[in-house]
């Protein structure tokens, strides 16, 4: 467990900055909002141009989904999460020529039927009267027979992953071409310092996805993209700006992030493919710096403001518990 640096009054990751920029920034038309089944909607009703919910209980949900973040409720496994987890895993495995470092994460090339049948989580067995267990050979062949034809299907080796009860199927060539594209970087290397503002000390803290030479690179999964979809992102400001003012760099030329923009992964198309999109901004010390210090204020207000609402005290500099938020 990483700890805080000495006398400071507030700690955040990008992450959380993320988040309350989000809070911030989401108008009322581009709000989804999910109800009781658990589907999602838009907020936004275009055929009779009406609103599920009002500004303000639009603006309590996010406020609410935004204290959660801070106070780190658990929250249900997301496949697109799990998923984008799973593909760096596999990355960062294939750049440091390692096995998995992450214990949820179960990774193997598969180049067979017989592989897949390997590693799938096999079927309960059969608990008999006498309270022994007996395995469900039906259920052994039923599972046997199903790798044989996925692995037919896919017609040629690929890699597996299983994450928070999911399982994915990626292509092996392009798990080779993002390794090959962060070739010779550190991987998720820890960063850290303090920011001085008029509310007190902030600690900015966080993981880079991957560090070469003087550029920093962020790696992104997403099924749709658009040029500029991250151009607000904390990181690009956050993690040179740690980077620098710890004195680990002199000087930070760009930052990128790598979006892969992942398609298949349904019955119908199994495998997972995708195409490499960048997106690079330069940096400027300063103009970071002052972004930095207004979008702080700002969330150290809100902090203050619900204090009573607050149980992960780590966000204000105590050092009590974890506070890991990317």
């Amino acid at each position: 467990m990483r700890t805080l640096l000495p006398d400071v009054n507030y700690a955040f990751s990008p992450s959380l900055l993320d988040a309350f920029e989000t809070l911030n920034s989401t108008k009322l038309e581009d709000y989804f909002y999910q109800d009781e089944s658990g589907a999602w909607h838009k907020n936004y009703n275009e055929e009779d141009g009406t609103f599920h919910l009002s500004d303000a209980e639009m603006h309590e949900r996010l406020k609410k989904e935004f204290l959660d973040k801070v106070n780190k409720v658990p929250q249900p496994p997301s496949e697109a999460a799990s998923k984008g987890t799973a593909f760096n895993e596999i990355v960062d495995c294939l750049v440091l020529n390692r096995k998995p470092e992450n214990p949820k994460v179960v990774i193997k090339t598969i180049r067979s039927g017989d592989d897949l049948f390997s590693v799938k989580p096999k079927p309960l067995p059969i608990i008999m009267p006498d309270h022994t267990a007996k395995t469900d050979e039906a259920a052994m062949n039923q599972l046997y027979a199903e790798c044989m034809e996925q692995y037919s299907k896919i017609g040629m080796p690929f890699i597996y992953a299983a994450i928070d009860g999911f399982e994915f199927l990626f292509d092996k060539n392009l798990c080779m071409d993002a390794a090959e594209y962060h070739k010779n970087s550190l991987c998720q290397y820890y960063t850290a310092a303090t920011l001085q503002t008029s509310k007190g000390l902030v600690e900015l803290h966080g993981y880079i996805d991957y560090l070469r030479e003087n550029k920093i690179f962020d790696a992104k999964t997403s099924k749709k993209y658009d040029f500029g979809n991250y151009m607000h992102r904390w990181q690009r400001y956050t993690y040179p700006y740690t980077m620098i003012e710890s004195g680990l760099m002199e000087s930070v030329s760009s930052f990128e992030f790598t979006i892969y923009k992942l398609t298949g992964g349904g019955p119908r198309s199994p495998l997972i493919t995708g195409e490499r999109y960048m997106e690079e901004y330069t940096y400027d010390h300063e103009q970071a710096k002052e972004m930095l210090v207004a979008h702080c204020e700002q969330l150290i207000d809100f902090l203050e403001a619900n204090r009573e609402s607050i149980t992960n005290l780590k966000v204000f500099g105590i050092e009590d518990a974890d506070n890991r938020q990317d």
